[in-house]
């Protein structure tokens, strides 16, 4: 095969890609000649490792050469080779950037879209409309992703496009106060935004599963979102102030300039996600999004069983989400600034204990972080329905704003562990639409609720806040003992053989890590029914606690147990 023709003089940033991934994957010359191993050197294995991999190598009708697992062929194009680990942080820091752009948009939207309906005089009705049903039809819309999936060539290709149109989306709002009825004109150009924006998610979740490593993403999640967090909440006080200010003078024109740069700043994240480095996409699965064989099937799969608890629980918070500016503005009475304040007291809680978060969600598992968050959840509508005083309001937005971030987070997380690679695009889909028409079916009951009183009735509002926090209570206790942790966690068992470690890995049950350091079963995975760790666990937790000398050993001993499985999986 003929060699690439090298163009000289060039630094290596600006090679043609398939340069630049064979320089990444090759060794320097300081670390072939020296003596020093690498981390995954066979010298550093235990023997019985070494051996199963000199087997595994070996060459054979199934494995021709013993480098064939660890770096592509000559005849594989660069788009299909892995990336890196050099590309994988770049794409990360890109992803944070662009994240970090695109929440400007929603900071300076997000919390302004009700408002702006509310300044234009519509009714509760369509206020509600607004908040859901764009949603609801974007996530109908998205079964159909997997075919706009086809129409590009990278998955890259696909979500650039869609961020592009989602942009000028906000463009046309800026007619609205021009019209004599601006309710249809706002829904329909909100649910176009909302449908691209929806066409993009099942393919980033997917090609952010493949980017970022399953033992990295609370971490890294946590801190994009904490990024992503502070951002947003800087440009909605600045959208605040920008309220504020010109509400006597451009009370609409002001809603406009927020509009306007909202636009510009997707575009901006539209630019970065292009540069972001797509990996190979072979073996997935191209089989287009069921919602009635998923739902049929639900009880049989932990995804099903997480979605049919999410379905519930976002019935029962959007009875009351939607309401809650239109409780602010009208109700109470509140300025711009004051609903500001209160949104961005919620915004910089969340972001502050993103990373708090994450790091919980890496060490005790989505589902124990997700289960304690969940009742906490309904005191927020509660405390709402009790006071009206502002520095009340504000302390409950912080609590508001943690236990949200914690709840979001773990939710992401976990359904990153109850997907597999080659059906997440399709699954997620499937899941979107369920939660997005529990979100719909919850609007419109609070809608319902709030029709039968007065619009000016504070009552009416209470009302929904107690029913809404009563359900997220219901919800959380009925179905959190049906979630099973998915990601890897670590509790000390009694057999020192296998290490005192149990690894409970998606989509491969309980299983325990054995010991590195026993020849016998080095490399091996020994599995053990649920009744037998539970024993094991009962016994460990009934024998007498053991001398500060043995608990330093086991720590030592659990700290390089991670290291060396980490290095394997590198």
């Amino acid at each position: 095969m003929a060699q690439p023709i090298i163009p000289r003089g060039l630094p290596l940033e600006k090679q043609p890609r398939a340069i630049r991934m064979r320089a990444a994957a090759k060794p320097t010359p300081s670390q072939s000649s020296s003596g020093k191993s690498s981390p995954q050197s066979p010298t550093m294995m235990p023997r019985a490792q070494q051996r199963i991999r000199r087997k595994r190598n070996a060459p054979g009708p199934d494995n021709k050469s013993s480098n064939a697992s660890e770096s592509p062929s000559p005849a594989q194009s660069p788009s299909e080779a892995p990336l890196s680990s050099n590309f994988r942080d770049r794409s990360k820091t890109l992803s944070i950037l662009e994240g970090s752009l695109n929440s400007i948009t929603i900071g300076l939207t997000s919390n302004f879209v009700s408002a702006f309906a509310v300044a234009l005089g519509v009714s509760n009705f369509v206020i509600g409309m607004i908040a859901t049903l764009p949603s609801l039809i974007g996530a109908v819309v998205q079964l159909l992703v997997t075919i706009f999936r086809k129409m590009f060539a990278t998955r890259k290709k696909h979500i650039v496009f869609f961020a592009v149109l989602q942009a000028l989306m906000w463009l046309p709002l800026l007619y609205a106060p021009a019209l004599h009825n601006p309710g249809p004109w706002l829904v329909l150009f909100i649910t176009l935004n909302t449908v691209f924006g929806m066409l993009i998610g099942p393919v980033w979740n997917s090609w952010m599963g493949d980017i970022i490593e399953e033992d990295e993403r609370g971490k890294f999640f946590g801190r994009r979102n904490m990024f992503t967090g502070l951002t947003a909440f800087i440009s909605t006080i600045f959208a605040g102030w920008i309220l504020t200010t010109l509400k006597v003078s451009h009370p609409l024109g002001a809603f406009g300039i927020l509009f306007a740069l909202a636009c510009v700043f997707r575009l901006m994240s539209a630019y970065y996600l292009s540069k972001m480095d797509d990996p190979p996409e072979g073996g997935l699965d191209d089989a287009a999004p069921n919602p009635v064989d998923f739902i049929m099937h639900a009880d049989r799969t932990q995804l099903g069983r997480f979605t049919i608890f999410l379905m519930f629980f976002n019935i029962a918070v959007y009875i009351a989400a939607p309401f809650f500016a239109v409780y602010q503005l009208s109700i109470l009475g509140f300025d711009y600034f004051t609903f500001t304040l209160l949104a961005c007291a919620s915004a910089i809680s969340s972001f502050v204990m993103m990373l708090v978060w994450g790091h919980y969600v890496d060490k005790l598992g989505s589902r124990n972080v997700l289960v304690a968050c969940g009742f906490l959840i309904p005191f927020v509508p509660l405390f709402w329905g009790f006071t009206d005083s502002v520095l009340l309001l504000l302390m409950v937005e912080v609590f508001s704003g943690v236990v949200w971030a914690g709840f979001n987070l773990s939710v992401s997380t976990y359904l990153f562990d109850a997907t597999e690679r080659k059906n997440r695009t399709r699954e997620l889909a499937e899941y979107t639409l369920m939660i997005q028409l529990a979100v719909f079916v919850g609007a419109m009951l609070g809608s319902a609720l709030l029709g039968m009183f007065d619009k000016t009735n504070p009552a009416g509002f209470k009302v929904v806040f107690f029913i809404s926090a009563a359900l997220r209570m219901l919800a959380i206790a009925f179905f959190y003992k049906s979630l099973k942790e998915l990601r890897i966690i670590e509790v000390p068992v009694k057999d020192r053989l296998f290490k005192r470690f149990v690894s409970i890995r998606p989509h491969h049950g309980i299983v325990y890590e054995p010991s590195v350091e026993n020849r016998r079963l080095a490399g091996a995975t020994v599995m053990k029914s649920s009744k037998d760790i539970s024993r094991e666990m009962r016994e460990e937790l009934n024998t007498k606690k053991p001398s500060k000398m043995k608990q330093l050993e086991m720590q030592e001993d659990a700290e390089d147990t991670k290291e060396y499985l980490k290095r394997l999986k590198r």
